[in-house]
C-alpha cells in the first residue's frame, strides 16, 4: 500500500504540468475550434529562450518572466499569421497547419540552439520531503509546480467567470456570430485566447524542463499526455483539462512504477481510446452547453 501511495505522490508534479498543457490546448480549442498541436513546439521554443535568459542572469524567476511574454507573442503570431487565414477556408486545414508550425519551430530551435539535449538548471532541491520519519517522493520543486498550476487555474477561472473579457471569450466560444452581433470584438477575443494559451504553455515548458532534458523534440511526449487529458476531460472544459491532467499524471506514474516508463504512452493512448468509445464528448463535456 505504501508503494502505491509513493507512486501516486510521484505523479502529482507531472500531473500538474500535464494539466497546464491540457489547459492551453482547451483554451485554443474554445477560441477557434482548433486543436493546436503546435502548443508543445511553442512551449519548447519559449523554454529555450528561458534557458538563454537563465544562462545570462542566473536567476530562475527572471527566466520565467521572459518566456511568458514570448509565449503570448508567439501565440498571437501563430494565430494571426497562420491560423486565421487557414481557418477561414477549412478547419481541418488549420489543424494540419499546426503540425507545420510545430515542425517549423523544432527546426528553428535546432538551428538556433542545436539539436543535442541540454540540461535545464534545477532551481530547487529535487530530493523528497522528510516527514513522519520517512522520505516521501514529493520534492520542494513538485510543490512549486503544483503551486504555479493552482495559481494559474484560479486566475483563469476568475477571468472566465468574473470579468467582462471572460464573458466575451465564453460568448465567442459558444457562438461567434451571435457574440459579434452583441458587440463583442470577436477577432480581438480570439487573439487574446491564443495569447493566454501561449502563456500557460510557456509556464508548463519552463516547469517541466528541469525534470528532464531540453531539446527540439523533448516535449513531444508531453503533447500525447496533454491531448489525452484534454480529450478525456472534454475539450470545452477548463475544469476537465485540469482534473484529468492531474489524474493522467497519477495513472502514468503508477503504470511506470509497476511496469516500465516506456509503457506510459501506451497507457495514455489506451485511456484515450476507451474514452472515445464510452464518452467521446469527455467526462466534463456537454453537447449543448459548455462548462467553465
Amino acid at each position: 500500500m505504501t508503494t502505491f501511495i509513493d507512486y501516486l505522490l510521484g505523479g502529482v508534479g507531472s500531473g500538474a504540468i500535464i494539466a497546464l498543457m491540457a489547459l492551453a490546448l482547451v483554451l485554443t480549442w474554445r477560441a477557434t475550434r482548433v486543436v493546436n498541436f503546435a502548443q508543445v513546439g511553442q512551449a519548447m521554443f519559449t523554454t529555450f529562450i528561458a534557458l538563454s535568459i537563465q544562462s545570462l542572469s542566473g536567476a530562475w524567476y527572471v527566466a520565467l518572466i521572459g518566456p511568458t511574454i514570448a509565449g503570448a507573442i508567439l501565440g498571437v503570431v501563430v494565430q494571426y499569421l497562420v491560423l486565421r487565414p487557414v481557418t477561414r477556408m477549412d478547419t481541418s486545414g488549420a489543424i494540419i497547419a499546426t503540425f507545420g508550425v510545430l515542425i517549423a519551430l523544432q527546426a528553428a530551435a535546432g538551428m538556433i540552439w542545436g539539436g543535442d539535449s541540454q540540461a535545464y538548471p534545477q532551481p530547487f532541491g529535487n530530493t523528497g520531503i522528510s516527514l513522519f520519519g520517512r522520505e516521501w517522493p514529493l520534492s520542494a520543486y513538485d510543490l512549486i509546480v503544483i503551486g504555479f498550476a493552482a495559481v494559474m487555474v484560479v486566475a483563469l477561472t476568475l477571468l472566465f467567470t468574473r470579468t467582462s473579457l471572460g464573458l466575451s471569450m465564453r460568448a465567442t466560444a459558444f457562438n461567434p456570430e451571435v457574440a459579434r452581433l452583441s458587440g463583442v470584438r470577436v477577432s480581438r477575443t480570439l487573439t487574446i485566447g491564443w495569447a493566454l494559451a501561449g502563456i500557460v504553455g510557456a509556464v508548463a515548458g519552463v516547469l517541466v524542463a528541469p525534470t528532464s532534458t531540453l531539446s527540439p523534440n523533448s516535449f513531444d511526449i508531453l503533447l500525447v499526455f496533454a491531448f489525452t487529458a484534454a480529450v478525456i476531460g472534454g475539450l470545452d472544459s477548463l475544469i476537465g483539462a485540469v482534473s484529468m491532467g492531474i489524474a493522467t499524471g497519477l495513472v502514468l506514474s503508477v503504470v511506470s512504477g509497476y511496469s516500465d516508463s516506456s509503457n506510459a504512452p501506451v497507457a495514455a493512448l489506451v485511456l484515450l481510446a476507451l474514452n472515445l468509445l464510452i464518452k467521446p464528448d469527455g467526462l466534463f463535456g456537454h453537447n449543448k452547453a459548455r462548462s467553465v
